[in-house]
């Protein structure tokens, strides 16, 4: 996993990184199309202090190059604006918090269908997740 770390407030701060992020982690280590591709990591309690992640080719070695083991997860598939994320995650949060399921602190924001695939904000499919700790599985 390619991880750029970097504070960024809004959505568009976000784009424009990632814009940068993507190719050189494409040009430097080449993409792993096998798994999800491209994603934000970021703490729920501070969700500006974003990591942003491409999946590069394994045995990729470098100073942004990290190993993430495989985790299981509380999902959703958002369809709709990157604006309505924040109020998607709390729901998810809430939601896991009522099931008595204990949450690593993280949450990401895997990014299946956005700006390259659809004008149409509404058409974006986003998968929220959140890492679960591991004793609960």
């Amino acid at each position: 996993m390619y991880v750029y770390r970097c504070p960024s407030p809004t959505v568009e701060d976000r784009k424009e990184i990632f814009r940068d992020v993507i190719p050189a982690a494409m040009r430097q280590y080449g993409t792993d199309s096998a798994k999800r591709m491209y994603f934000i990591d970021y703490p729920i309690d501070e969700p500006n202090d974003i990591n942003f992640c491409v999946a590069v080719l394994d045995g990729s070695k470098g100073p942004y190059v990290q190993d993430w083991p495989e985790e299981k997860a509380l999902c959703l598939f958002f369809h709709g604006d990157y604006d309505e994320i924040p109020e998607v995650r709390e729901r998810l949060v809430a939601y896991a918090r009522q099931q008595g399921l204990k949450l690593k602190g993280t949450c990401r924001n895997i990014y299946l269908e956005g700006p390259p695939h659809h004008k149409d904000k509404s058409k974006f499919v986003t998968q929220v997740a959140l890492p679960l700790v591991q004793d609960e599985l």
